[in-house]
């Protein structure tokens, strides 16, 4: 078992986090870095920060098999204490943009209960240079336009985006120390 470093102030440094987190989800589209000096195994700093900060032993995880390892297991059993669940029942989902997931594969809630959703958080090879996506709706004023390099998959649910509001799949991309997120409640148009 390889155990690596978490967060170099533990409570401030998760309080950080969570705050930039929440920045990025309440302002779609914007790109923030997140405090950490190392990912885990195969993931990004900011996918390790992300994971730190939401999951823990009440908060349920899927692990895509691209990056599942020997190493992030046992670093997400000893800094969170996460269990590792199927697709449909997890509240997060880490995948990889290689692997191409589909966000319509997990939980999206229903009318009643639409925190049952799970966020998907995806590394992708850049938060530019991809297929320009203009946003709109709740926290932006005026629409943004961001390039993130999504995969096929993720561009289509959001043209095509099976789930009635307010059901729905958030989403969180990574790369690197930065991470930008696109929740359920912003349109988003495919240029």
């Amino acid at each position: 078992m390889t155990l690596l470093a978490s967060f170099t102030h533990p409570v401030a440094d998760a309080q950080r986090a969570f705050r930039r987190i929440l920045k990025a989800m309440s302002e779609p589209g914007v790109v923030v870095s997140l405090p950490l000096a190392q990912g885990w195994g195969a993931l990004s700093p900011a996918a390790t920060a992300v994971l730190l900060t939401l999951v823990d032993q009440e908060s349920a995880l899927w692990l895509d098999p691209h990056l599942d390892s020997e190493i992030l297991r046992s670093n997400l059993r000893f800094h969170t204490g996460v269990a590792l669940v199927e697709a449909r029942t997890a509240p997060f989902a880490l995948a990889h943009a290689a692997t191409d997931p589909d966000p319509a594969h997990f939980a999206a809630g229903d009318n009643l209960a639409p925190e049952k959703s799970t966020t998907l958080i995806v590394e992708v090879a850049a938060l530019s240079g991809g297929l320009t996506l203009r946003l709109s709706g709740p926290g932006l004023r005026e629409p943004r336009a961001i390039a993130p390099q999504l995969p096929a998959a993720i561009l289509r649910y959001l043209r095509e985006r099976p789930h009635p509001f307010p059901q729905g799949v958030d989403l969180i991309f990574t790369c690197g120390e930065a991470m930008m997120a696109l929740p359920r409640t912003t349109d988003v148009e495919v240029c």
